[in-house]
């Protein structure tokens, strides 16, 4: 597949995934009418797993509504069997911030990889974010890239900042500026502090034990460890260990970037029963 292709199609994935969210379409819930009779109001909190995941914790699931928990449940058994597809290919938030990046040439930004422990900041703020349900502390909203991107998203289309505080004009410029723009692969906040993302990645890891899951796949016999795959990934979940490279499904999201830069085409998205089959 050419270039122009690829990410048009990936484009279209995060567009599809704008109109099923996001003011003033929210599809997504207009959808689930017909199978729901919702409760609630009509935001972008409701397909929203933070909410779901916090009053699931608390035991006040009832409270969220049946088009919140049916989005929680839906990322979880996707994320299981098929990796963390919304993250990588429908997740309006993580798109805008990775394609950001790609507006700076990569001298200006920063790999956190080199600098941080990705894993344990990005298990740390999941754990502290489970936490702070539990005590009571709430679910910050104030402070959620999602919704940040809606108010960015709203004031393009109205001039004006509805419902904006400090706090989340702040989050605004974390994430999309010092995490997206002048971050290496723009999905510094996906990595680290995304608490939905950290979900979706453990159903991930979890379903790699079962048979017929998918996930990204690297046939070792034809990787020449050229690295371009681990330069490519914008999770930075690829690294080439003793000339081949070995992806990390801690962190990746089935994007698809890997399989489409790899020269040798050794990388693709199969299911491990597909993965026995070929090697037969």
């Amino acid at each position: 597949m050419n270039s122009k292709l690829f990410y048009l199609q990936r484009l279209l994935g995060y567009c599809l995934g704008f109109v099923l969210f996001y003011e003033p379409f929210m599809l997504f819930g207009k959808l689930t009418e017909s199978f729901f009779v919702e409760t609630g109001f009509t935001s972008i909190h409701v397909p929203c797993a933070r909410i779901p995941l916090a009053n699931i914790l608390t035991g006040e699931w009832l409270a969220s509504g049946p088009t919140s928990l049916f989005f929680c449940l839906l990322l979880a058994v996707t994320s299981l069997w098929f990796g963390p597809l919304f993250c990588g290919r429908l997740c309006p938030a993580g798109g805008f911030s990775e394609f950001l990046s790609r507006l700076l040439p990569d001298k200006y930004k920063i790999d956190w990889s080199k600098y941080v422990p990705i894993l344990p900041l990005r298990c740390g703020f999941f754990a502290g974010f489970l936490f702070s349900v539990i005590l009571g502390l709430g679910v910050p909203c104030a402070y959620c890239n999602y919704y940040a991107l809606e108010l960015f998203a709203g004031f393009l289309h109205t001039g004006h900042l509805l419902g904006a505080s400090v706090s989340l004009m702040l989050t605004f410029f974390v994430c999309y500026i010092i995490l997206g723009l002048f971050t290496k692969g723009g999905r510094g906040y996906c990595n680290l502090l995304c608490p939905v993302g950290a979900m979706c990645s453990a159903f991930h890891v979890a379903g790699s034990c079962l048979p017929g899951t998918f996930k990204m796949q690297i046939d070792k016999s034809g990787c020449v460890g050229c690295g371009i795959c681990a330069n490519q990934c914008p999770m930075r979940a690829i690294s080439v260990k003793n000339g081949k490279a070995a992806i990390d499904i801690r962190h990746c999201i089935v994007c698809g970037q890997c399989a489409h830069k790899c020269p040798k085409h050794t990388i693709k998205y199969l299911s491990n029963i597909q993965v026995k089959e070929e090697q037969q």
